[in-house]
């Protein structure tokens, strides 16, 4: 359930009226043919009767499901997991980064004395 890492509690509240669910909000969903999916929430049931989900995991494309599908929805609260997350790097130190590897790449190009678009179209 990337990025959310497996053996994490999911917490949520329970959703009495699904208008109110709030598009691009992560709730878990149970529904008829999927069971239990943690998603975010497109709602369009006042437009066409369906809800969107996305996973929050890229390599999973965004499907419809009608509402009669649909047995619980639970808006998302908090997760709790005993692994760290990834360090992420401040703003100020990725700009320092990237220009550091542009720097890197003027130097490569300096030192084999050719443009590197010339190199790419070689090959």
């Amino acid at each position: 359930m990337l990025p959310i890492p497996d053996g994490s509690w999911v917490t949520g509240e329970f959703v009495q009226d699904w208008r109110d669910v709030k598009s691009g909000k992560a709730y878990v969903v149970f529904t008829i043919n999927d069971g239990i999916v943690f998603k975010i929430v497109e709602n369009n049931i006042k437009t066409d009767g369906k809800i969107v989900l996305y996973s929050l995991n890229p390599i999973y494309e965004p499907y419809e499901v009608h509402i009669n599908e649909v047995k619980e929805i639970w808006k998302f609260i908090n997760y709790i997991s005993n692994e760290l997350p990834e360090p992420v790097l401040p703003e100020k130190q990725l700009f320092q980064a990237v220009a550091t590897m542009k720097n890197d790449l003027e130097r490569i190009k300096a030192r084999i004395g050719k443009d590197i678009s010339d190199i790419s179209e070689a090959n």
